[in-house]
């Protein structure tokens, strides 16, 4: 049983919406799908913020202190990408894709704004909780059979 549901806690961390299916299909109920689910990837999020945090942090203090223009011409683009894009965008479509990849996009563009963080946080609960709304038939499918 422990097993089961860590394996849907680290499928959670990477991939939210995907891995209430896993914790359906071995049986476990709704309600523990859920919380391990949740937790999954809270800590994912957490995890990976933090640890591309650390990354990024270390890659700048290796760079010159002078900027070079293609550097210059990157930060402009950087720029132009989060005024053409809005936060938002990313907090409610990039759970779709990968947990690694949000937490890498909103540190590296949007980590100035604080209440991000914990709007990401609620947006991959929500996602959570709609996979898990999404894959509870497959449990009563696996009943039948």
């Amino acid at each position: 049983m422990f097993w089961k549901i860590f394996s849907v806690f680290l499928t959670a961390s990477v991939k939210t919406l995907f891995a209430p299916a896993a914790g359906m299909a071995e049986g476990l109920s709704f309600s523990v799908t859920l919380a391990a689910t949740i937790a999954g990837a809270i800590a994912g999020f957490v995890f990976f913020y933090f640890f591309f945090d650390i990354i990024f942090d270390q890659f700048y203090k290796s760079r010159k202190k002078h900027p070079t223009a293609k550097q210059i011409r990157r930060a402009r683009k950087i720029i132009l990408f989060q005024r053409k894009y809005p936060v938002w965008l990313f907090v409610l479509i990039l759970p779709i894709t990968s947990i690694p990849v949000m937490a890498v996009i909103i540190r590296k563009f949007y980590h100035h704004n604080k209440p991000i963080f914990m709007l990401s946080l609620l947006a991959v609960s929500i996602y959570a909780l709609v996979g898990c709304l999404i894959f509870s038939p497959v449990q009563k499918l696996k009943q039948q059979l």
